[in-house]
């Protein structure tokens, strides 16, 4: 199970699980119909996560023996946290990778320069972004990896840490992930959103279902004219260009040798 809050207490009035959810809250743009197939296609999606959770935890060991996760965090992928929640407001950031996670630095310094009380919560999904995020999160900044999109995973990682807001980085459409958040009512965010052409066309074979996952999303901001002009046709509402966040990112290895950095 996942860790109680920092004051042992879940504070009252906070979201309801996802189990005790009502109903999914309504998706903009998204007629009866697209929402009928979204949801089978979604709770497809859910029983399959379900039957292979054996399976994924089978994965997760063998990744761990080759060095590709870390061991002694693997119930973080699994939903279990190895951190309290720190009390307060509490901002989610979820990149991929290194790349990711090194483009949300600067974001994260703008946020608690702004608030400085805010709590930010970055999770990822590799072991050198990990290891790059212990050296370089600043001071009110946890990291922890990221849980894998099975269901009670996911449910065991909403439920402690309770975000109040969360942002995507580029292309992180996690189905579980994405409509879990919504059910609890945590505002969403996309930034830097990518759509690559592959993807692109990946996803329009599924039309419903991500039209009703980009629906979810209040913000969307896109690295790129041609990533906008993507996300929208899938059915982001109202996506905007605003530049690419990591041009506004440090290096992710300062001082490090080029030959030493590609080691890593």
């Amino acid at each position: 199970m996942a860790k109680a809050g920092s004051d042992g207490r879940r504070p009252a009035g906070r979201r309801r699980s996802a189990g005790r959810a009502a109903a999914d809250p309504p998706t903009r743009g998204h007629g009866t119909i697209g929402r009928l197939a979204a949801g089978g296609i979604f709770g497809l999606y859910r029983l399959t996560g379900r039957l292979a959770t054996p399976l994924v935890r089978a994965h997760l060991h063998r990744r761990a023996r080759r060095g590709r996760e870390e061991p002694g965090r693997l119930a973080e992928r699994l939903g279990t946290a190895s951190l309290e929640r720190p009390a307060g407001l509490l901002v989610w950031l979820h990149a991929a990778s290194v790349g990711e996670a090194v483009s949300c630095l600067a974001l994260i310094d703008r946020l608690r320069a702004e608030r400085p009380s805010l709590s930010v919560l970055l999770t990822t999904g590799t072991v050198t972004s990990a290891r790059l995020m212990a050296e370089r999160l600043p001071q009110g900044a946890l990291h922890q990896y990221a849980p894998v999109d099975l269901p009670a995973a996911v449910e065991n990682f909403l439920d402690h840490w309770r975000p109040d807001f969360a942002l995507l980085v580029e292309s992180e459409l996690w189905p579980n992930l994405l409509i879990g958040a919504a059910r609890r009512g945590v505002a969403l965010g996309l930034v830097n959103g990518r759509m690559s052409a592959a993807s692109y066309r990946a996803w329009r074979r599924f039309r419903p279902l991500i039209r009703h996952l980009l629906g979810r999303f209040s913000l969307v901001l896109a690295q790129s004219p041609r990533d906008r002009d993507r996300l929208e046709a899938l059915g982001a509402v109202a996506p905007a260009f605003v530049g690419n966040l990591k041009f506004a990112a440090p290096p992710a290895w300062p001082g490090r040798p080029a030959a030493a950095r590609r080691r890593t």
